[in-house]
């Protein structure tokens, strides 16, 4: 390998290491050792250090000590400042999210039910989703509406993303919501539909979406994989916001 248009070496050979990881690479493979890379690329053992410790930057390769250097899985981004798709945001950072399995219910008038009261309705559609990211279990999302908001929902959804289909469908856009973000332990029916071990560790967010008028429109609960997944929140200094 040579110096080309003043891109350091050890810059190029990552971008090579990457490549190379997507194509032939699994997560929890081991890759080549230093030695091997030296050779097989012909650069120095500075370099290939270098290289490594730019993929561990970037959270694509974990070093054991004394085991080697391991393909780790991968984190998704999610910026939790603004409303949005979730499936258009992992689109965006180059994943793609499908659909397992999805299914309707409705929760009739006399059945109690906490999210009656959140969305001022008597009665309630719960959709139920499981998600594959990069075809792997991701989350399970339960999404709540009023009923009369999004009639005929069940026979007409035929998109990946939700909230693209109800802008589209309904003309239902959300402009504020309000979450929390809990850890909670995987239980057995969660552990089943995602294909990890009962208590594995889960982030659940449930979140209530306003529309322009302030009114509530969805109240949501999604479990996410917790290894899969980072939370990304900016924050403001009161004091600077208040000048």
């Amino acid at each position: 390998m040579f110096a080309k248009n003043g891109i350091p070496l050890y810059i190029q050979l990552k971008e090579k290491l990457l490549e190379d990881i997507k194509l032939n690479y699994k997560v929890n493979d081991i890759i080549p050792a230093e030695g091997k890379l030296e050779k097989k690329y012909e650069v120095s053992r500075i370099t290939v250090r270098k290289a490594i410790e730019e993929l561990e930057k970037d959270n694509i390769v974990v070093k054991k000590q004394g085991k080697g250097t391991f393909v780790q899985e991968q984190k998704i981004l999610y910026d939790a400042n603004s409303i949005g798709s979730l499936t258009q945001r992992l689109s965006k950072q180059k994943h793609l999210l499908t659909t397992k399995s999805i299914s309707f219910e409705i929760i009739e008038k006399e059945e109690e039910h906490f999210v009656k009261d959140m969305l001022n309705c008597d009665k309630l559609l719960c959709i139920r989703r499981t998600r594959l990211l990069d075809e792997v279990p991701f989350t399970l999302m339960i999404n709540y509406f009023d009923v009369n908001t999004v009639p005929d929902i069940d026979k007409k959804l035929n998109l990946e993303s939700l909230y693209a289909f109800l802008k589209e469908e309904y003309n239902i856009e959300f402009y504020n919501a309000e979450e929390i973000v809990e850890a909670k332990a995987a239980d057995a029916s969660e552990a089943e539909k995602l294909n990890i071990k009962e208590g594995s560790p889960l982030l659940s967010l449930k979140r209530l979406s306003f529309d322009k008028n302030n009114y509530p429109i969805e109240y949501s609960n999604l479990v996410i994989k917790a290894d899969m997944y980072k939370h990304k929140i900016i924050l403001s200094n009161d004091k600077m916001s208040n000048l």
